[in-house]
């Protein structure tokens, strides 16, 4: 596994917040800043598109798992 920071991946790329983390996440769209909330990328569980995190571009997260 190697740690990185989420504003580094690309748009599709899959990440873990946590190498022992069983919840895999895929690296979405960018939000600005607006009167609803701050910036930030919104994330989307794999096993639950319903499902998505909004974290910052400076969160550190973990990319190249078996998956």
């Amino acid at each position: 596994m190697k740690k990185v920071l989420l504003k580094s991946l690309k748009a599709g790329e899959l990440f873990k917040r946590k190498p022992e983390a069983a919840t895999v996440f895929i690296r979405e769209h960018y939000n600005r800043a607006d009167s609803w909330g701050p910036a930030g990328y919104c994330c989307t569980d794999w096993h639950d598109i319903g499902r998505c995190i909004q974290l910052k571009g400076t969160t550190a997260v973990f990319t190249d798992f078996e998956f």
